[in-house]
């Protein structure tokens, strides 16, 4: 085995690793949220249950293809022209499925922005208003991100061993990276943007309690909202290596044969990353996992009182 193969073997296991742990901290949370949050509508458990299940799928789609990629680079080649649609539809899939997750982001913010603007419309921020939002956010992110499908961009790569939009399509890329990114990243700016000129034009001379106590719930949701940017703009920063790469290939005409390893590398190390920012965020959650924790050291550490067997007196 050559040095270049073992260098893509070593890559796409880091990359399963990370998409394997991923799915299962995923489950682990879809569990949580299951057993200990499912009676109470709570918005932002809604969301991040949305984001949570979105990633998992990511994640399953990403360790296809990644097992497929890893077999093929040691000689097993799992696909063929019996399975090339499942190839085709899960190099679809898992760019759908990133759309999926960006754009919960831009849902998470968009529900912070209603209790902060539209706070005496309780429709805009009602818990059956967002159940109804989240299978209308993941039909439009599929068919957003369906011309790539459409237009037969997807293809099988032989160098990779599993089907994906080639980096030599740049018009394909292009739109995949505007949709994924840019999309999100905008509705968010926006917000981000507009709440900042709000809070500042907000008149609070005549403070009351209502008023009071309505001006820290907007603080709190205005920090949410610039949280979820800086995630947001963290996650593009980490596919900066792709973006080289493609521009060495603009520039060059030539790409790196470990430029598909290094980007589904990034996207794995993103998953990772954003999988803990949501613990760490969604306070509902995290203070869940903190109890689960807490519970099961007390038990770990509980001290089992030693039973003492009483001997009978001999009596003559």
């Amino acid at each position: 085995m050559d040095s270049w193969r073992i260098i893509n073997v070593v890559l796409n296991g880091i990359t399963l690793f990370n998409s394997i742990m991923t799915g299962l901290i995923c489950i682990f949370i879809i569990i949580i949220i299951i057993i200990y949050h499912r009676q109470n509508q709570s918005i932002p458990i809604l969301l991040a249950g949305h984001t949570c299940f979105s990633m998992l799928l990511s994640s399953i789609v990403l360790t296809s293809m990644t097992i497929s990629s890893l077999c093929g680079f040691i000689g097993i080649e799992l696909e063929n022209s019996n399975n090339r649609i499942w190839c085709i539809y899960r190099g679809f899939f898992i760019h759908g499925f990133l759309c999926v997750v960006y754009d919960s982001y831009a849902l998470q913010s968009i529900f912070r922005f209603c209790r902060v603007v539209f706070y005496r419309r309780k429709l805009f921020h009602s818990f059956k208003l967002y159940c109804i939002l989240i299978p209308i956010d993941i039909i439009f992110a599929l068919i957003s991100i369906s011309p790539v499908l459409y237009f037969h961009d997807v293809i099988y790569l032989s160098s990779e061993y599993y089907c994906q939009t080639p980096f030599t399509n740049l018009g394909a890329m292009l739109y995949i990276a505007a949709r994924l990114y840019g999309f999100p990243l905008f509705i968010l700016f926006f917000i981000y943007s507009y709440l900042i000129k709000y809070l500042k034009n907000l008149n609070l001379s005549l403070i009351t309690f209502d008023a009071r106590r309505r001006a820290l719930n907007n603080t709190r949701d205005f920090i949410m909202i610039k949280r979820l940017l800086i995630q947001l703009i963290l996650l593009i920063l980490l596919g900066l290596p792709s973006v080289i790469l493609l521009f060495i290939f603009i520039i060059t005409s030539h790409l790196p044969s470990i430029t598909y390893r290094i980007g589904w590398l990034c996207v794995s190390f993103s998953s990772f990353f954003l999988i803990f920012m949501l613990i760490k965020y969604t306070s509902p959650l995290r203070d869940t996992i903190k109890q689960l924790i807490k519970k099961m050291s007390c038990q770990k550490h509980r001290i089992v009182p030693q039973q003492t067997t009483q001997i009978p007196m001999r009596t003559n």
